[in-house]
């Protein structure tokens, strides 16, 4: 707690120093390139909340153009959009109008970085586009210890359609990741050289395919379909199905809002006889939600009332088929307008659990359980938001939630060490603030702070969950050429077992990028990770490379449309 005290100080401290005007984002559109990053707080909208049921957001716009060269992983085996603190692209400035471009990059550690967008319009209301990312690190040996290679590569093609009545985007990709588990130094039973090196090799492939429409004049306002087809080494293969959608109706004065929401995860876990556990699990899993999310909105020139619920028939394959039924109501006081907001609601949800989204969490999952489904029967919260001046805006919210089902990672014994999940139920208090500083065009600060007190309800403590996270972005761009980035995190101690002294440290982690816009085209730029040294572990046994610097060069161009 006092290294969390001084960090709030710091925080306050901090936020007192800022003196701008903050500036509205335009949406990125084919035409528009700008500047994204990784960290956003929740900021005050006005006074406005989006309309109940929280169904998926899906773009407004074509293909968007984003010139984002994917942050250089921190971790000597995490996958590289989840790794990395820093998320900065490549130079562009809103004037430009390049829809596709190259980059590369290499570093230390035998580090490479490539990633490619190329878009081409088809027809009028037709537009295409293949996305191209890898990142992969050989590791090495610093300080006597010896960092295990990994590697992410995706590729994307992507198509948009516009008519008067409609818009849709596919999205069909393949997704690869490659690591390596650790082998104890005194692993129980006989392991050759040879045998160590084939066996602790990882490999995670998705199969994906997004399909996102949007509507107008017609009570369907949107939908969304997802599918995920995984598979891996170890013989473990699942396939997931995800579809939402957004209806309105009328009903007098008032939208009736209607989600509507249907998932299905299916798989078989493999017998791991590539790690030599002896398991032979012969499981299958089939876990599937239906849901109908109600929805009106009342509102006045002070008030927006939600009143909604969430209802799901949830079935378990070998366990449960029941109905859930989870309130879905807050409410939003504009107490001084612009100024000052209270909210306060409460709502819940399904946690439908996925084998392969939780190996994009912790690469060193071995399956040998059944996958289970999730439940938030209900989270309860309340906070203020606004803004103090066009400089300074902010949130702060706290909250207490119910969460059945929650999926810990936990270490599994030799030769390797590899993670499992296990099941508890937990309730969590939480404390969440963000505040949004900034001077003029050229200087931007986020700062936000979450604070957690996990209780599971079986286990002694939550296991590889902190107790708070803290960050900071800095975003200055003194000449339309030359723009930095600076990342701060922090992040607490966690207990790798659920015992009391079995704790990884907290951290400290310092990103810096730097770009130089050289030409309309061309932007040369170099990348700073971990620069303060720290080998510290995300999960244990697995260390963080130490300081990593990346440099590169992009290309921004166009292919000639001939239509």
């Amino acid at each position: 707690m006092n290294i969390l005290k001084r960090f709030v100080i710091i925080f306050i401290l901090t936020t007192g120093l800022g003196t701008y005007a903050q500036q509205a984002k335009d949406s990125v559109s084919t035409e528009v390139v700008e500047v994204s990053r990784s960290f956003t707080p929740k900021v005050q909208d006005a006074h406005k909340l989006d309309v109940n049921p929280e169904t998926a957001q899906i773009p407004e716009k074509k293909i968007a153009v984003n010139y984002q060269i994917q942050s250089v992983p921190v971790a000597s085996t995490f996958s590289p959009e989840k790794g990395g603190m820093a998320n900065f692209n490549v130079g562009v400035t809103k004037n430009d109008a390049y829809k596709s471009y190259v980059s590369i990059a290499g570093g230390n550690y035998l580090d490479i970085e490539g990633s490619a967008f190329v878009y081409y319009p088809v027809t009028e209301k037709l537009g295409s586009a293949i996305n191209l990312k890898h990142y992969s690190a050989q590791g090495g040996k610093v300080d006597n210890f010896q960092y295990l290679p990994y590697g992410k590569t995706r590729a994307d093609v992507l198509f948009n359609y516009v008519s008067d009545k409609s818009e849709w985007n596919m999205d069909l990709g393949y997704l690869a990741r490659q690591s390596q588990l650790h082998l104890e130094p005194n692993p129980i039973g006989p392991l050759t050289p040879e045998d160590a090196e084939s066996k602790q090799k990882l490999s995670h492939n998705n199969f994906l395919i997004d399909l996102n429409g949007r509507f107008k004049d017609s009570f369907l306002k949107s939908m969304k379909l997802n599918y995920n087809s995984y598979w891996d080494v170890y013989n473990n293969n699942e396939n997931k199905l995800n579809f939402i959608s957004k209806l309105q109706f009328p009903v007098g004065s008032l939208n009736l809002n209607m989600g509507v929401q249907a998932d299905l995860v299916s798989g078989d876990v493999g017998n791991n006889n590539q790690l030599d556990l002896g398991i032979n699990n012969n499981i299958s899993y089939k876990n599937m939600d239906f849901g109908l999310l109600p929805a009106i909105q009342i509102e006045n020139d002070n008030l927006i009332f939600n009143l909604g619920a969430k209802i799901f028939y949830q079935n378990q394959d070998t366990l449960y088929k029941k109905i859930q039924f989870m309130p879905d109501v807050n409410i939003n006081l504009n107490l001084i307008y612009e100024k000052l907001s209270a909210y306060a609601g409460v709502t819940g949800g399904i946690l439908q659990n996925s084998y392969a989204e939780h190996t994009e969490k912790n690469p060193y999952l071995v399956a040998n359980t059944n996958i289970l489904p999730g439940l938030i029967p209900y989270d309860i919260y309340g906070g203020i938001n606004g803004a103090f001046s066009s400089a300074f805006s902010y949130e702060i919210k706290l909250g207490y939630r119910k969460i059945n089902n929650y999926a810990f990672y936990v270490t599994n014994g030799m030769p390797f060490t590899n993670y499992q999940m296990l099941y508890d139920n937990m309730s969590q208090s939480y404390f969440k603030t963000a505040f949004n500083i900034g001077v003029g065009k050229k200087l931007d600060l986020k700062l936000k702070l979450d604070y957690r007190q996990n209780n599971p309800e079986h286990l002694q403590k939550a296991i590889n969950l902190p107790d708070y996270e803290f960050a900071s972005i800095l975003d200055f761009h003194p000449t339309e050429k030359l723009h930095f980035d600076i990342i701060l995190k922090n992040i607490g101690s966690r207990s790798f077992s659920g015992l009391d002294n079995d704790n990884l440290p907290g951290f400290t982690d310092l990103n810096i990028g730097v770009r130089y816009q050289v030409n309309k085209q061309f932007t040369s730029f170099l990348k700073g990770y971990n620069l303060l040294n720290n080998s510290y572990q995300k999960y244990y046994a697995y260390p963080v490379q130490k300081l990593q610097v990346l440099g590169g060069i992009a290309y921004k161009f166009d292919i000639p449309d001939n239509n």
